[in-house]
């Protein structure tokens, strides 16, 4: 029995792309007048959904059936014979998978297929036994109930796997007790399908008939022998994926011819020791499909770049690893989880077990592709698509006087995905104000706060502490660049990875004193003292303010100053307030800067009259 299942991986693993083939046969069907069958959406369901494991020359699609068996790939079988009936009425009994596919794909919109006769059995794998089964199906309910649990009522939606080939095998019980195999191109298709690793067998021969020639391909035709039965002549490997497609146990018909990949030498085999020679020739030793690199270059791949994982209902998780061990989980620039990683090594491979604080957001990676880049694929969410962004070197040619001077010689936007920017003004003295200038309170000073640069891991990490603890950030630098006059920096928000950081004009007057910058307690002094300020009541009282530098204001009515005071600036978690604290009690107030641009000066509005308008005059 094992020489057997060693040879069924000759044909379930062959991954080639089909050429042009119809699989149309010259048995006749065989059609009559009984009258047993009765109308079922089911088994228009069926075909329908079958049919998807076809492609339109009717040849069994190889993307769409990676384990290359009916059962596996599609659900179940049928066990034929079958009793299906027309739209028209005229019943036919199939007597095999091919001769359903040939009666699908000569349906036409006027003629098809649209009953089955009740009871029917079909083939099915039970999990919990790891063996093939014979269900009765006796009514359409049931035949329903079988469609819902291979979820054909629902879009089903393929896994994402890579083409990499490391080809992993699960022996199965069949309906005689006895084991056979299946093959999976590699481990994430085998987990799409419901198996685990611990389901996988320990050997698995890889493919033996390559598809790029590295090996060697039979001359065909070639026999081979179905599940003990009698020798099937195929012509080729469109026709032998086909044939094998219902089949359990599979062997290859000997002596055959095939030609080698190194020198086109066609060459006979008259036994399976001489097959086997052929195949360790080829692929050498049995570490084929090996990661060739270490725990060490996985783990600098790891910490150097962030993590993004794709689920098909549009959900993306990002993944930031550190040196000591620990991990960050984020989904638009929420904080999901933290949690613990490490490498383990085993089938020659790697493996990243993610322990999350949070248990429903544990994982476990395994590394598919380890050379100039790194590709793994989650075990647990295996439809899941996982590959790395915003890698950053971590052999920056910059210092940190470098990294200081060029952060305080300019202003720094990030902008995020919901289209929110602001802008750091990061000053010499470590100190920086917080602009928000893409919401709704646009140009306001969210808050200020320090800012410091250290060294880490090969790199550049600049803390910004805020006053309000909502801003905190830290930026990773990921580039740095000084050939070109002045230190140019590519940076990152570990905070808020999505969002794009880069450098922007502070608008310096020539003489970088930053005049009339709006994230500047300084700049918004200077707009506010440069012009008066008329407040405008509903009663059409107006009053005239006039702000000095020295934070002394007076206050107007045709040419009467009526109170003088001092003014400050204030913060709330909206921004900037100023604050006015009179001689004349009736003239105490608080303004909020509604908005502040460089080019049209400040928006400002009365907290404690906001019926009134606030606006500038004579600002020329």
């Amino acid at each position: 029995m094992k020489k057997m299942n060693k040879f069924k991986l000759l044909i379930f693993s062959i991954l080639t792309v089909l050429t042009v083939l119809t699989s149309c046969t010259n048995e006749e069907v065989i059609i009559d007048n009984l009258q047993n069958t009765e109308e079922s959406e089911s088994i228009v369901t069926t075909l329908s959904r079958l049919n998807q494991q076809y492609d339109d020359n009717g040849n069994v699609d190889e993307a769409e059936n990676p384990a290359g068996n009916i059962v596996f790939d599609f659900c179940f079988d049928f066990v034929y014979p079958i009793n299906l009936s027309f739209n028209t009425g005229t019943t036919v009994t199939v007597n095999s998978l091919d001769e359903l596919i040939d009666i699908y794909f000569a349906s036409t919109e006027n003629l098809f297929i649209n009953g089955i006769a009740f009871p029917f059995q079909v083939e099915t794998y039970n999990e919990n036994s790891n063996a093939l089964e014979i269900e009765t199906i006796n009514s359409e309910d049931e035949f329903l109930s079988l469609l819902e649990d291979c979820d054909f009522e629902d879009e089903v939606e393929d896994c994402i796997c890579t083409e990499e080939y490391d080809p992993v095998c699960i022996d199965i019980t069949d309906l005689d007790g006895e084991l056979f195999t299946i093959s999976y191109p590699n481990a994430c298709y085998a987990i799409c399908d419901g198996f685990t690793e611990d389901d996988f067998s320990e050997e698995c021969q890889i493919d033996y008939e390559s598809s790029d020639g590295e090996c060697f391909e039979f001359v065909y035709p070639i026999s081979i022998i179905l599940d003990e039965g009698d020798p099937v002549t195929v012509n080729s490997r469109e026709e032998l994926f086909n044939a094998t497609y219902g089949a359990y146990h599979i062997d290859l018909a000997l002596p055959l011819d095939i030609i080698t990949g190194d020198d086109d030498t066609e060459v006979t085999i008259n036994s399976y020791e001489e097959l086997e020679a052929i195949i360790e020739d080829c692929f050498g030793d049995d570490n084929f499909g090996a990661i060739d690199c270490s725990i060490e270059d996985i783990t600098n791949t790891l910490v150097n770049c962030f993590w993004q994982i794709d689920f098909v209902d549009d959900d993306q998780y990002l993944y930031n690893f550190f040196n000591d061990g620990t991990y960050q989980v984020q989904s638009d620039d929420s904080l999901l989880t933290s949690g613990e990683w490490i490498i383990n090594a085993g089938n020659e491979t790697f493996y990243i077990t993610l322990a999350a604080n949070s248990p429903i957001y544990n994982d476990e990676w395994v590394v598919t592709v380890c050379d100039e880049s790194l590709e793994m694929q989650s075990l647990v969410s295996p439809q899941a698509e996982l590959y790395s962004i915003d890698c950053y070197d971590n052999n920056l040619d910059c210092s940190i006087g470098d990294i200081t001077n060029t952060l305080a010689d300019y202003c720094w936007s990030i902008d995020f995905i919901d289209n929110s920017e602001f802008i750091y003004n990061l000053n010499s003295d470590g100190t920086y104000q917080l602009q928000d200038i893409g919401g709704n309170t646009g140009g306001t000073v969210l808050t200020t706060g320090a800012w410091s640069v250290a060294a880490g891991n090969g790199t550049f990490y600049i803390t910004l502490n805020a006053e309000l603890n909502e801003y905190n950030d830290e930026w990773v630098v990921y580039d740095c660049n000084t050939d070109l006059g002045y230190a140019y920096l590519g940076m990152l928000s570990l905070v808020y990875p999505q969002a794009n950081i880069y450098s922007v004009d502070c608008n310096d007057d020539g003489n970088n004193n930053n005049d009339y910058v709006c994230s500047s307690e300084e700049g918004i002094s200077n707009i506010l003292t440069e012009c008066p300020w008329i407040i405008d009541f509903i009663d059409s009282n107006e009053f005239t303010y006039f702000f000095y530098i020295d934070g002394t204001f007076q206050v107007m009515s045709e040419n009467n100053v009526l109170t003088t005071g001092e003014w400050e600036f204030g913060m709330t978690n909206n921004g900037y307030l100023i604050e006015l604290d009179a001689e004349s009690p009736n003239f105490d107030d608080t303004w909020a800067i509604n908005d502040c641009d460089e080019e049209m000066g400040l928006a400002l509005g009365s907290i404690n009259y906001p019926q009134a308008e606030i606006y500038s005059i004579n600002c020329d």
